[in-house]
């Protein structure tokens, strides 16, 4: 009777002390790309309703500002029109190097 005794507590320190931290490790690595692509779907769908929120908060502020007439009556330059980079024509071209 003590022989399957011992053997039974043999079993149960074996199982926990390999066991669990083996089971432990492959939980946190199977549901690891799980967790991942939840929180990447929860960035993106705040981040459009951040964005939304902060086009929202400069329109007030240029509002506030125009209604203290703080506002430039300039209108702004945007980046993408006309922004193409002239070099001399006597400048020669290098490859650029990508980082």
């Amino acid at each position: 009777m003590e022989d399957i005794v011992d053997s039974i507590v043999t079993l149960f320190i074996v199982i926990t002390v390999v066991g669990i931290p083996m089971m432990g490790l492959t939980l946190r690595f199977s549901l690891k790309p799980l967790v991942d692509a939840f929180i990447r779907l929860r960035e993106a769908q705040l981040g459009a309703s951040d964005n939304a929120l902060l086009r929202e908060r400069v329109a007030h502020l240029e509002r506030v500002l125009e209604a203290h007439g703080l506002m430039d009556l300039r209108q702004p330059v945007s980046l993408h029109q006309d922004s193409v980079e002239r070099l001399p024509a006597n400048v020669p071209l290098k490859d650029r190097e990508r980082v």
